[in-house]
């Protein structure tokens, strides 16, 4: 029955290769939004094409595969309930811009078409084309390359800035730091267990350098999502590998050179934090904050009635950075709104009057956009790869201390971490095309060992 699929080989290896290639579409699309000035990228097209070819992966082998025919007919509910979603809209929004509305919505269902066709390709093609190794092979590449071009664009002095005021920070030749530092995020802790499982001697130390490079990279982008990335990375590693030295599981020697390593860079870390621009952009943020209390508490009248706005700790504010100013809004969007809204979701920039905006924590505007049914559909199928997970884990719990499996897992954590404090992982196609083969890949590895 699976013959067919096996004649397809060679497109599975091309859905792979695309990981690699992550960084440089990037490059392309920073080249065509500062170069070119178009908002129309060559990686909106690339990304969208891949989406496409992705689902006709799985349309295509629909009676070949069970996998394949739930997958498929997800879709085809998820396209279903998105056309009905914007007839809603149309009708209920008090502005209504439907390229736009489009735009999201497809960058948003990215995420499940990407999530759906790796798992099938893992499910079904994994043993001949072994794209376990193919999968680490993509991400240390990706983090290489993303690594050197932080590198010389800094030293060359030709990095775009994270931030245009205040604080401090490098892109290198990308456009977005958030997207960057989240990426990055997601895929650090696959580079470092790259570097553990590769190093059997000290002479093979300069393995590391993908995982430094992509260390150094989060460091320079100045958020706080980089710095905790790679403090969690390198504590999860270290503390993983001291678990299965105690416990016995590997080869002891190559252990104590690992675990020497990471202490050592988790020290190097330490010493540089005063340096590095988060520290420095933290208290710029502090700064800022008691500018804007220190005005507030000036320009205060008493006879002036009191504004309802939300109320946070300063600890909260500089957490999300202002982002519950958003959230607030979007609270007051959604009370406001029509059942039909609240059920279908408010779409893109929920019902603004004058400009969109996004809350960017992407629960949230999950959740605000595309209403309650839309937001459990959404999930629906990471839900049944996580929990598929977690029961396979819980089988084997001391599994979840090796190094592989404790890295893989801190990756997706770190995704699903970012995605509600600082956003740009569900809705950024080149954020969540990492989420989602990790995912897949944990789900296969715990399958078939």
């Amino acid at each position: 029955m699976l013959l067919n699929l096996h004649k397809n080989h060679k497109i599975t290896l091309l859905f792979f290769f695309f990981i690699a290639l992550q960084p440089l579409i990037d490059i392309f699309t920073t080249f065509t939004i500062t170069q070119l000035e178009t908002s129309a990228t060559v990686g909106v097209l690339i990304r969208t094409l891949y989406m496409v070819l992705s689902a006709l992966f799985l349309i295509v082998n629909y009676k070949e595969s069970k996998y394949a025919k739930y997958a498929t007919l997800y879709l085809l509910v998820w396209g279903a309930f998105l056309l009905f979603h914007l007839l809603v809209n149309h009708f209920s929004k008090p502005n209504f811009y439907l390229i736009e509305e489009i735009k999201f919505l497809v960058k948003l269902s990215y995420f499940n078409v990407i999530l759906l066709n790796f798992g099938f390709m893992f499910k079904y093609f994994s043993k001949d084309l072994q794209l376990k190794r193919r999968f680490i092979q993509g991400i240390v590449i990706s983090t290489s390359i993303i690594g050197m071009v932080m590198f010389i664009s800094i030293v060359t002095n030709t990095s775009l800035k994270s931030y245009e005021y205040t604080k401090t920070g490098f892109t290198g030749w990308f456009f977005a730091g958030n997207e960057l530092s989240g990426l990055l995020a997601i895929i650090l802790p696959i580079t470092l267990y790259f570097a553990i499982m590769m190093t059997k001697e000290i002479k093979h130390l300069y393995l590391w350098i993908p995982f430094m490079l992509g260390g150094y990279s989060l460091l320079m982008i100045g958020t706080k999502v980089g710095y905790g990335a790679v403090v969690i990375t390198l504590g999860i590693g270290l503390a993983s590998i001291l678990i299965s030295f105690f416990l016995k599981k590997g080869e002891r020697k190559l252990l104590k050179v690992n675990g020497a390593f990471t202490a050592v860079l988790l020290i190097i870390l330490g010493i540089i934090t005063p340096i590095v621009p988060v520290f420095q952009n933290t208290y710029a943020h502090i700064e800022l904050l008691d500018t804007k209390e220190k005005e507030q508490q000036e320009n205060i009248d008493p006879e002036e009635e009191e504004v309802d706005e939300p109320e946070t700790s300063r600890i909260e504010n500089i957490m999300l950075s202002s982002r519950d100013l958003y959230l607030y809004q979007y609270e007051q969007y959604y009370l406001e709104a029509p059942v039909g809204q609240k059920i279908i979701g408010m779409g893109y920039g929920g019902n603004f009057e004058k400009t969109p905006k996004m809350i960017e924590m992407d629960y949230s505007d999950i959740f605000y956009s595309m209403g309650l049914i839309g937001a459990i559909l959404y999930f629906l199928p990471m839900l049944y790869f996580g929990f598929n997970v977690i029961k396979r884990l819980m089988q084997r719990f001391s599994a979840v201390f090796t190094p592989h499996n404790a890295l893989i897992i801190s990756s997706i954590f770190l995704g699903l971490g970012i995605a509600h404090f600082a956003g740009h992982v569900f809705t950024s196609p080149g954020v969540s095309i990492y989420l989602a083969i990790a995912i897949t890949y944990l789900h296969h590895h715990l399958e078939t060992t």
